[in-house]
């Protein structure tokens, strides 16, 4: 069968709807990612979806291909990817299949295929799943699937709250910018014991407000002016399939997610003593001084929650953290990302220590922080292109610190001892991902305009692009 290939990403499959994905391409996706399943003596499967207009009709086409090579099926609709990765255990389902485009635009969808619990394919296991729909490598089995449908967002939630009963009412908004977390969080929070305030809750598939991306700063200011307004203790902000949150504190001040990894990175090691905290690559230097602050052991990885999650297997750090608001609580809950779980981690950790969480963030070192900014470039461009921009860093700044190596994985790391800044292609979609940080103004301002300058100097940028994110932050 023909199919893009450049819908088979780092660690998941996305592409255009109508154009790149169709219900009998999502049909040949089960059907092959079955079979796959199968031949490594899994016969079993959960497929669930996220709010995409698109993602009922394809995860019925996946449903279809998965039974017809044989493989029971556990249908749970409408839920988050934590929900889902969590009713892997609970269903005691090895293999799975979710339909999201994550953070994507609204005319994007695909799908996440768990081939055991907590984990995910990446990419050699999805270029060998290419290869078996190009081939149409897969057989029918000699008996359908079944098919049972199953709500199981109840037992989730009363898991949640055993696991981290919250002790102080607080006062939260949530912005899920009209995506799956609107019908999902608010009930959560409710049930333990906040006072929500639903902003931008309700169901609309066309992303009104834009996309569902915690870290835009659209989406980012938006809910800073509400908790003003509210006068709330803190906001979330969740992405289109809810692994991801954004935040902000009760001044309104934006907390970019990496300044919650190290939050997160000590409360942790009150809990796990001298534990390895892993870090992504794009993380702020105030990440490995907090971790070292509090006894642990900082080890930084390339990004890519699927990445992340597979050097677990071998680091067996106690968290993770990414700077796209990806955690995962390894020691304490399971070793995939979940955003409700991250969000009463917050909660929880703020009543134990009777802090408000502008306190609490006081106590992490201060750099001037750019937010995460996205810039078009073609898939067939952006890796040649990094290739271009890495000796220009290195002739450019010879006294630095240069992390180019399989922690970057996908760009360059360019560290001071007071600044820093990386450079790197995305691994599921055309773009390129930047982000820099300093001690100082000066400091601050000298890396924005040498990064603009640079960057202007490739023709493989498109500055026009609707998929850019965050670019006032260049200017």
């Amino acid at each position: 069968m023909k199919i893009n290939p450049n819908i088979f990403r780092g660690y998941d499959i996305r592409g255009l709807v109508d154009k790149d994905l169709n219900p009998k391409i999502a049909e040949h996706i089960g059907k092959a990612f079955g079979v796959f399943l199968s031949r490594k003596g899994i016969k079993k499967a959960v497929v669930g979806f996220d709010s995409r207009a698109t993602s009922p009709e394809y995860s019925q086409a996946v449903i279809k291909g998965l039974t017809w090579a044989g493989v029971d099926v556990i249908n749970i609709g409408l839920n988050l990817i934590g929900t889902f990765y969590w009713s892997q255990y609970y269903l005691n389902c090895r293999g799975g299949v979710y339909v999201t485009a994550s953070h994507n635009p609204v005319e994007y969808n695909g799908f996440k295929l768990a081939n055991d619990f907590s984990e995910t394919l990446v990419y050699e296991n999805l270029q060998e799943l290419k290869q078996m729909i190009e081939r149409e490598d897969y057989e029918q089995d000699a008996k359908n699937g079944s098919v049972q449908i199953r709500d199981i967002r109840q037992e989730y939630f009363a898991d949640l709250l055993k696991k981290l009963p919250i002790t102080k009412r607080f006062k939260i908004v949530i912005d899920p910018s009209h995506s799956t977390a609107g019908v999902i969080a608010p009930e959560l929070l409710k049930k333990a014991g906040c006072q929500v305030v639903e902003s931008n809750s309700i169901l609309d598939s066309s992303f009104p407000l834009g996309t569902p991306d915690p870290t835009s700063m659209a989406v980012a200011s938006r809910l800073r002016e509400k908790v003003l307004q509210e006068n709330a203790d803190l906001g979330f902000s969740y992405d289109a399939d809810g692994d991801r949150i954004g935040i902000v504190d009760d001044k309104g001040n934006i907390i970019w997610n990496d300044v919650l990894v190290a939050l997160f990175a000590a409360d942790v090691l009150r809990e796990h003593p001298n534990a390895t905290i892993m870090y992504n690559t794009l993380c702020s230097k105030a990440v490995e001084e907090t971790i070292l602050k509090h006894g642990g052991k900082p080890f930084m990885w390339r990004t890519g929650h699927s990445f992340l999650k597979k050097k677990n297997q071998e680091v067996k750090a106690a968290f993770i953290g990414e700077l796209s608001g990806h955690f995962f609580f390894s020691a304490d809950f399971y070793n995939h990302d979940d955003g409700l779980y991250s969000t009463l981690r917050l909660l929880s950790y703020l009543a134990k220590t009777n802090q408000s969480l502008s306190s609490a963030i006081a106590a992490i070192p201060k750099y001037i922080s750019s937010p995460e900014i996205k810039i078009y470039s073609a898939d067939e461009y952006k890796v040649d292109l990094i290739k271009k921009i890495n000796p220009a860093l290195k002739k450019d700044f010879s006294g630095a610190q240069i992390i180019d190596d399989e922690r970057a994985g996908d760009g360059v790391r360019v560290d001071f001892e007071d600044a820093m800044f990386v450079i790197r292609y995305s691994q599921n979609a055309p773009y390129l991902t930047i982000k820099f940080e300093a001690k100082t103004d000066e400091r601050y301002n000298y890396l924005k305009k040498y990064i603009s300058k640079l960057l202007h100097s490739y023709q493989e940028v498109d500055w026009l692009s609707s998929i850019n994110l965050n670019l006032e932050a260049l200017k």
